[in-house]
């Protein structure tokens, strides 16, 4: 029993640890990590992602680019999974795990294998979930998903934007600005 009581603690510590860093992506410029063996996506990740991907992204009757026409997945695993610490990995990737068994108890299967419209029930009803390892996992995931879209530059041009204009107008980086002080 002690086991269990430390076992569940870590996870929940590794969760919030993985929805904290996943917060903060929009607020830093992510870098790529090194892809190595332990930061690749292993087949269920993929399978999750991919998943996750066809439910969050439905681009069929709009302008949108068609995300399985981009390597969304791979900028998943080398510019936001390469770049994590690896305890923050791991605990993502046994949060995955969690969250793809997560459906079993109310839809008969595992998230991979529900079909569109009860996948997106899942992620909904995980996203409005009062207990938090469930909210950050669905929101998490979602968010990692929809990120890596919209890095891919070739998914700005139905919205009009066509790039930072700092890269156009050649404007040098002057750094961070630092915080203000009181």
């Amino acid at each position: 029993m002690k086991d269990l009581i430390i076992s569940r603690r870590h996870f929940i510590k590794n969760v919030a640890m993985i929805a904290a860093s996943i917060s903060a992506l929009p607020a830093v410029n992510v870098i790529a990590g090194v892809l190595t063996d332990v930061s690749r996506m292993d087949d269920l990740e993929r399978a999750v992602f991919a998943k996750m991907l066809k439910i969050s992204l439905p681009t069929g009757d709009s302008t949108l680019v068609d995300p399985a026409s981009l390597p969304v997945l791979p900028t998943i695993e080398g510019a936001l999974l390469a770049g994590m610490a690896p305890n923050i990995r791991q605990g993502l990737r046994g949060g995955i795990s969690y969250f793809n068994e997560g459906s079993l108890k109310a839809f008969g299967d595992r998230f991979i294998n529900l079909n569109d419209a009860d996948a997106i029930r899942f992620v909904d009803q995980w996203s409005a979930s009062s207990a938090p390892p469930e909210r950050a996992l669905s929101m998490g995931i979602k968010k990692l998903t929809v990120l890596a879209y919209w890095a891919i530059p070739n998914t700005w041009g139905p919205l009009g934007y066509d790039g930072p204009v700092s890269d156009k107008w050649n404007l040098s980086s002057l750094g961070n600005t630092p915080e203000p002080t009181i």
